[in-house]
């Protein structure tokens, strides 16, 4: 049998896994979401399209370096590597993601007062988150705000609807984690813990940012099969 037929069906069956998922995509509304997310859709393209790609050279080069000669085994080769690897990437970490505290160079901003130094460890400040709502209008069907305590449980609990009217959450008492979830970006996490050493050292109202940023990192992570990896990012900065 042709290396090159070889090649092409071991090919063939590399993209075979990817296609479906883009399949699946294409028919839940993920493609939709991702496409009209964003200004430069071509960039999502290009990203499904090189994963698709990288797939084909996978398969092609699994098939040959066995030297399999039935057309029905090469593609059987060609599907197994690029199969492990959706999986892989579909069985990754989904837990939320830290965020770094930047001083700033908004979609809704957490006010607080800071706290004086003690002993070097900077206390949590006691703050109100204030939600925009050009963050959750119309993409907030599973928006939310986590209260975690020192323990890890759950103190409380805010949804956010798609409300017009900008709305006020305030931290309960004994927060060390905020979670972020919604507003198709992936969740994080703001340590309260180490806000001190992000704010300005000054007594009084202290501001943070929270904006969701586009990351094309995400594109291309989905494409590789990361079905949790959603098309936003959240940042935080500490405002002028």
């Amino acid at each position: 049998m042709s290396r090159v037929v070889i090649a092409a069906v071991g090919g063939f069956g590399g993209t075979a896994p990817s296609l479906v998922d883009k399949a699946q995509a294409l028919y839940s509304g993920d493609v939709e979401k991702w496409l009209t997310t964003t200004a430069n859709p071509w960039i999502s393209v290009a990203c499904a399209v090189g994963a698709i790609m990288v797939f084909f050279v996978i398969g092609a080069a699994i098939a040959l370096i066995y030297r399999e000669q039935q057309l029905q085994k090469a593609l059987l080769l060609g599907i197994g590597a690029p199969a492990l690897i959706m999986a892989a990437a579909q069985g990754s970490s989904a837990n939320p993601k830290p965020i770094e505290v930047k001083p700033s160079a908004s979609l809704f901003s957490i006010v607080g007062v800071a706290y004086a130094q003690d002993g070097g460890r900077s206390l949590p400040p006691r703050v109100e988150l204030k939600v925009n709502p050009g963050w959750t209008q119309g993409e907030c069907q599973t928006c939310d705000i986590k209260f975690l305590g020192g323990d890890g449980q759950i103190i409380a609990s805010e949804p956010l609807s798609a409300s017009p009217a900008p709305g006020a959450v305030n931290v309960p008492l004994g927060t060390e984690t905020i979670l972020l979830s919604g507003a198709n970006a992936n969740s994080a996490a703001i340590d309260v813990r180490n806000l001190g050493a992000s704010l300005p050292q000054t007594q009084g109202s202290v501001t943070l940012d929270v904006n969701v940023n586009r990351s094309y990192w995400n594109d291309l992570s989905r494409s590789f099969g990361a079905k949790a990896v959603q098309p936003y990012d959240f940042s935080v900065d500490v405002a002028k």
